[in-house]
This record gives C-alpha cells, structure tokens and sequence, in this order.
C-alpha cells in the first residue's frame, strides 16, 4: 500500500532505504467517509496528506456562503499548508467529497525527520514548492483567464472534476455563479 506514496516522493527525491523505513514509522493511513473533515476551521492543520484514493475539497465559508479554493485528487498532496507551516488555526475547510483514504504525515514527526537528514530537508521543500505551485497557478489564471478559459482548462486537464463533482462546487472553484457555469456550458454546447 505504501509503494504508491514511496513513487510520489520519488518525484520530489529518492529516498535511501534507511530513510524510507524511518519515514514509514511516522505514516499514519486513515480512512475518511463522505463528508468527514482533513481540518475544520479554528482547528490547526496537524498533517501533510497523501491521498491513495478519494476526492477533498478546500473551501472557506463566508457568511453562510461557500467559496471553493482546490480540489485534491488520488496521488495528490493536500493540507492547509499555511496552518500547517505555522501551527495557527485554519480559516478553511477540508472536507472528503468521497470516501477516502489518506496517508498522513504529522508535522511533528516530519519536523523532527528533516534534522536527520538532507533528504528528508529536500523533500519537505519540494513538497512546499509542490503546493506553493497548486495555489500560484490557480491564483494566476483569475489574473489571465476568462471563467470560460478556466472552465476549458478544467475539462482538459482535470476531467474527474466534471464527472464527480456537483456544479455549484465547479462554479465557485471557477470563481462565477452556477447559472455563470450553465451560461458557459450552453454556449460551449451549441460551438461544438
């Protein structure tokens, strides 16, 4: 089960088996049922996951009203990075769309390994680097792109998100409203 987790950060670096098994040690793998929370606001993000199989969604809820900042898919890294690095409350949501299951990574523990080793500094970095790109790349396309174009790219480069998530979440991802969506899905519609 925990081949799949050694290939994600073989991406970021190749652990010796020393370090591998030490890693193993501090692995928790917990199973999340539709609806259960990673983290909850005013709770502090205790863990970097891994998903092995599932769907999460990162949102805040403002005035009753919720805006959805991510989606986090199998084989992908997931936390509230910021209360993560600074052990203070989050302001956001992490919610399973899905039944899931997670390794998760504690902080501590993690903290403690990147004094042991370079590797272990290294991958903690890349990791870092992994999700300051996830948010940065969103962020620019509010910047870059129409709703319509942020839309497209959804379709071509995260087709599961179409396929199992409920519209009004796609919409607020998008940063437009739901009948927005429908507008755009109509017009894509009619040009194909």
């Amino acid at each position: 089960m925990l081949t799949k987790l050694r290939k994600a950060f073989d991406r970021f670096v190749v652990l010796e088996d020393d370090e591998w098994e030490k890693f193993k040690e501090v692995i928790i793998i917990r199973v999340f049922r539709k609806g259960e929370y990673f983290v909850k606001e005013s709770e502090t993000c205790k863990y970097v996951g891994f998903i092995d199989k599932g769907l999460f969604r990162y949102y805040y809820q403002i005035d009753g009203q919720q805006y959805t900042r991510q989606f986090f898919f199998h084989n992908n890294f997931m936390a509230n990075y910021e209360s993560y690095i600074t052990n203070e409350t989050s302001n956001a949501w992490i919610e399973a769309l899905e039944d899931a299951t997670v390794f998760l990574i504690p902080r501590d523990s993690l903290f403690e390994l990147y004094t042991q080793s370079l590797n272990f500094q290294k991958l903690g970095r890349k990791v870092a680097e992994y999700l300051f790109l996830t948010v940065s790349t969103k962020y620019k396309s509010f910047l870059l792109e129409t709703a319509e174009e942020r839309y497209l790219d959804l379709i071509k480069n995260r087709p599961k998100v179409i396929q199992n998530i409920p519209q009004y979440m796609i919409a607020s991802y998008l940063g437009i409203t739901p009948e927005g969506l429908s507008r755009i899905r109509k017009r894509l519609y009619r040009n194909n």
